[in-house]
């Protein structure tokens, strides 16, 4: 939700030293720890009660907001303010949520021995997206900055399709399901972009930013694997 909080984080023309190997390696590892964190939040009592917590679509996106949304804008004003702190504090927030909303998406569906190829396959089809939209964004000269806008747009129209989709079809869910993971997908190519265009300047600003939006993308995508998993494995 990266699109939601970084309004005041912008340098617009400014000259950046960007270092794009320290971004990816910055991203990657928040990203490989998160995911481990999450493998690890599975066996514990904390599982059940992320699931129980999600269950609820309206204290399942408080959660989200809380965790991730909020996270992200602790971490963006540590950064902002030089607060290595702060930055940090926001990180762990946000990947306590990721955490908790991964290992209740495996506590649900990862029954039997599927979770962790559950996850290396994620890992693969998370990265193979993150690879065509970079490529996509780095050989283009397209302006995606209006990007942010529409992937907040993509969360507004989920929360409102969902919480319509709660008191009228729990197909409508699964639209708010689709319009989040769009969301992320448009919000992963703005940061992209971001990056391409030296648009903040901080790296650690940027691989944070990547992050959000590829755990997004990962926690959706997820989902769908362990659902194909498990009916297979049954």
């Amino acid at each position: 939700m990266s699109s939601t909080f970084d309004r005041g984080t912008r340098t617009v023309g400014a000259t950046v030293d960007r270092n794009i190997s320290k971004i990816i390696g910055m991203g990657t590892a928040l990203v490989a720890v998160n995911i481990l964190v999450m493998l690890g939040l599975s066996y514990t009592p904390i599982a059940p009660l992320g699931a129980a917590l999600f269950s609820s679509f309206f204290v399942g996106i408080a959660v989200f907001a809380v965790t991730v949304g909020g996270g992200f804008w602790i971490a963006t004003k540590g950064v902002e303010r030089g607060n290595m702190g702060l930055a940090g504090a926001g990180v762990l927030l946000i990947q306590g949520g990721y955490g908790l909303f991964g290992a209740a998406i495996l506590y649900i569906y990862g029954g039997g021995g599927i979770r962790i190829p559950a996850l290396g396959i994620t890992t693969v089809i998370t990265g193979a997206i993150t690879a065509v939209i970079a490529t996509v964004v780095f050989k283009s000269n397209y302006d995606f900055s209006g990007w942010q806008r529409y992937a907040f747009g993509c969360f507004i129209g989920g929360l409102v399709v969902g919480a319509a989709g709660v008191f009228l079809s729990p197909l409508l869910v699964v639209v708010a399901g689709l319009l989040f993971f769009l969301g992320f997908i448009v919000d992963l190519t703005y940061e992209i972009w971001a990056v391409r265009e030296n648009r903040y300047a901080s790296d650690l600003r940027n691989a944070i930013g990547i992050y959000v939006a590829v755990m997004g993308v990962f926690v959706h995508v997820l989902q769908w694997v362990l659902r194909i998993l498990s009916m297979l494995d049954r």
